[in-house]
């Protein structure tokens, strides 16, 4: 019995159609997974960077680096004030690295962190032998590009 060439035809129709459907669902789907990831994300790190203990370390940080910018500032600190710079840079760090392969809301990021790369860069990156500097230049370079990008906003607000 053979299959009649009209029906084979809707049925190859068919059958495409419904893989198109699932194909474009799948892609909406994965691309809205990713838009929510990356909005998770940056409120994490919002919410990371406000946090009490968070706000402690950037006051002792800050503190540590009113009379010298980094690299000096960590040479000279200890204790507390030294693991402070520490975290300061690390978390500026994360979020650099972060930004660089998109895992973070661009938009938000600037307005979650715009005011704060103002402030931040001057006393982490803005001297030339910070970002030269053998042990901190790969890790200030990196942040100095993503405070470039954050400053990049009009909203102001405290500086610390």
């Amino acid at each position: 019995m053979a299959l009649d060439p009209q029906l084979v035809s809707q049925l190859a129709l068919a059958f495409a159609g419904a893989l198109m459907g699932a194909l474009f669902g799948g892609f909406a789907r994965w691309t809205q997974g990713s838009r929510e990831r990356r909005l998770r994300l940056t409120l994490e790190l919002y919410n990371e960077f406000h946090s009490p203990l968070f706000n402690h370390v950037r006051i002792v940080a800050h503190e540590a680096m009113s009379n010298a910018p980094m690299p000096a500032a960590y040479a000279a600190a200890e204790g507390e004030r030294r693991e402070a710079i520490a975290s300061i840079v690390h978390f500026w760090e994360k979020v650099a690295q972060l930004q660089q392969i998109g895992a973070l809301d661009e938009r938000l990021l600037r307005r979650f962190f715009g005011q704060y790369a103002r402030w931040w860069s001057e006393l982490l990156c803005e001297r030339q032998a910070a970002l030269a500097d053998p042990e901190w230049g790969a890790t200030l370079s990196d942040i100095n590009s993503l405070f470039a990008r954050l400053k990049r906003t009009r909203r102001e607000g405290s500086r610390r």
